[in-house]
């Protein structure tokens, strides 16, 4: 057998504590002393702030520990902001970060550390990428505070393994930061937290993390390890989300750990819907799971041709009856069930019912080409051609 064809990856295992329950918060101290920190600053947005018990949970269980907090996160981590934390956390010279909220406010952490291991450009640390599939990631600076995330939403953040992106209204795109080593250190998911968030949020951020399975099921770089994460995910994700608008503990936490699994498959490479969702966001300020949500059956469609084999697994995990199907087939009926999810879960199905301006489609598509996540998607995509076919398939 040639050597091109014989099974070969590489595989990290995540360095992170998941403390999972209805109240994890109240216990979130041992995972602070577990790390050895003892001064955490609290990082959220206004909103969570203001409209939910969570932060003020937090604020409790840490007690005197807590040496402040910046509630200025904004969607899409803009930079200025990651800037004006990363002002306050010098002053306040914490040895820890606790992130409150979705995946903007842990992104934006991940940027704070940076600049408090004495980062001064966060550019420094964007991940350059060349279309195809030429990607390189600089280094981190050592010695960043770790970060214990409490997520309210079904993304996962927290959990993947890069640096997360920062929105530079200036470039008119999404930032990827580099991120060896960048995850949070402890993730303690809450049950009631996360049931103090609004429904549209918590379905669509699943959503999210349910593209990422997807993704990485389908990757170029795809591998057995990442395929168990992602096909387990996929199956739980579609198995529980019908009855998230019940707010129910347990299914809001089944539906949490399969979002986790999600972001642990990622690991294996992702494609076009995640750097077209990073870039209309950036853009539009469109919330980066509704994006997903709407893109996805789309770059199911598209990716069919290079990915039949690998979409029929997917097509099996959502518990399609594939009997009888090419994979062409039961991919095209993975493509629909995951649109009819969608529509049962009352998410916008197109870019237009989500203030995407018809002009705004090249702009985006531009954009693209800037992100990593091309790298791997499993039709290489080299000019902005196939991504305004999918965009406006998509509008």
């Amino acid at each position: 057998m040639a050597l091109d064809k014989v099974l070969q990856f590489s595989y990290n295992s995540v360095a992170q504590e998941i403390v999972c329950g209805p109240d994890s918060i109240s216990g979130m101290n041992a995972s602070l002393d577990r790390l050895g920190v003892s001064r955490p600053m609290v990082v959220c947005g206004p909103n969570i702030l203001r409209e939910s018990n969570v932060v003020q949970r937090v604020q409790e269980a840490l007690g005197d520990r807590c040496v402040g907090l910046f509630s200025a996160i904004e969607p899409h981590s803009p930079m200025e902001v990651v800037y004006e934390a990363g002002a306050l956390a010098k002053e306040l010279r914490p040895d820890a970060l606790v992130s409150v909220g979705g995946g903007s406010t842990h992104d934006t952490c991940k940027g704070i550390a940076i600049l408090l291991a004495g980062g001064r450009d966060l550019h420094d640390f964007e991940i350059r990428f060349k279309p195809p599939d030429h990607v390189f990631i600089p280094d981190l600076p050592s010695g960043r505070p770790p970060i214990i995330s409490v997520p309210t939403t079904m993304g996962g953040a927290e959990l993947t393994r890069g640096g997360g992106g920062l929105t530079d209204k200036a470039l008119g795109r999404k930032v990827l930061m580099s991120g060896k080593g960048a995850g949070h250190k402890a993730v303690i998911v809450d049950g009631k937290a996360l049931a103090t968030t609004p429904m549209p949020i918590l379905v669509s951020t699943a959503i999210g993390q349910l593209r990422i399975a997807i993704e990485s099921v389908y990757s170029r770089t795809h591998h057995p390890i990442a395929d168990a994460f992602g096909l387990h995910a996929i199956e739980g994700l579609v198995r529980h989300l019908p009855g998230c608008p019940e707010r129910d503990l347990d299914g809001l936490l089944n539906i949490k750990t399969a979002a986790l699994l999600a972001a642990l498959a990622g690991a294996a490479g992702l494609g076009l819907n995640t750097a077209m969702a990073h870039q209309t966001g950036a853009l539009y300020r469109v919330n980066h799971g509704e994006a997903n949500a709407i893109l996805l059956p789309h770059t199911m469609r598209y990716n069919l041709d290079a990915s039949a084999d690998r979409q029929a697994l997917i097509a099996k995990a959502m518990g399609i009856d594939t009997g009888g199907l090419s994979d062409e087939e039961a991919g095209l009926a993975a493509a629909d069930a995951v649109d009819r999810l969608c529509r049962q879960l009352n998410i916008p199905a197109t870019l237009r019912e989500v203030g995407v301006p018809a002009e705004g489609l090249e702009l985006i598509a531009a954009a693209t080409l800037h992100d990593r996540a091309l790298a791997t998607n499993p039709k290489p995509i080299a000019d902005a051609g196939p991504i305004m076919s999918v965009l406006r398939s998509a509008w």
